[in-house]
């Protein structure tokens, strides 16, 4: 049988806890609010294929490191290194209409590692004759690397219209030791690639901050 003072102990408790649940019960809500509270911005970045690309400069900063203008391959594949880490490491391959006949043409990037820092890439560009593909891609059209410096990178630009960006500079003394940087601007002409311009930019060790 309970006593007086049994009972008035449990009347006390009672409402303490359903205070503190209560008071639980409020924070959570408060808690779930606020976090849902106001608009979410979530910053995308949107990879488009190679013909939706524009000629600003500006677009592909928002890329990290170096962007060569080639996007979304039609084709990719990796490759087997040899047991020195030397060799083709993988191929891309665009298919675009770079000339407007209304024919896919070709672009393929080729990866080669030589078990150094010096790895680069090579471009090949070919054109579509009726389903036959005839190369046209200018001498020396690849990358050359350092560790630390590029003396030569190339963007493909296809807006407002096709065009193909190569800078580079010669080697002097060291990987590291800046020298006078070439701008070449090549494009089509008479389904050929024909150099347009060139100009002198100004001494750098990595060509690819000039673009």
């Amino acid at each position: 049988m309970l006593n007086k003072k049994n009972i008035s102990e449990k009347g006390s408790i009672l409402p303490s806890i359903l205070l503190i649940i209560t008071l639980l019960i409020i924070i959570g809500l408060v808690y779930f609010l606020l976090k849902g509270e106001g608009p979410t911005t979530t910053k995308t970045t949107a990879i488009e294929s190679p013909d939706q690309q524009t000629n600003n400069r500006y677009e592909f900063e928002q890329y990290e490191g170096f962007d060569d203008g080639l996007r979304n391959p039609s084709y990719s594949e990796k490759y087997q290194l040899d047991e020195l880490g030397e060799g083709v490491a993988s191929k891309d391959i665009f298919n675009i209409d770079i000339n407007s006949d209304g024919l896919n043409d070709r672009i393929t990037k080729t990866k080669h590692e030589n078990a150094t820092s010096h790895s680069y890439y090579e471009y090949k560009i070919e054109l579509n004759k009726n389903g036959n593909f005839i190369d046209i891609t200018p001498d020396g059209f690849r990358t050359t690397e350092g560790a630390d410096c590029a003396l030569q990178k190339i963007r493909f630009v296809f807006k407002p219209k096709f065009e193909i960006i190569k800078i580079s500079r010669k080697w002097q003394d060291s990987w590291e030791t800046p020298t006078m940087a070439t701008k070449t601007t090549y494009n089509i002409k008479n389904d050929s690639i024909t150099q347009t311009n060139k100009q002198n930019l100004e001494k750098i060790c990595d060509v690819a901050e000039l673009f």
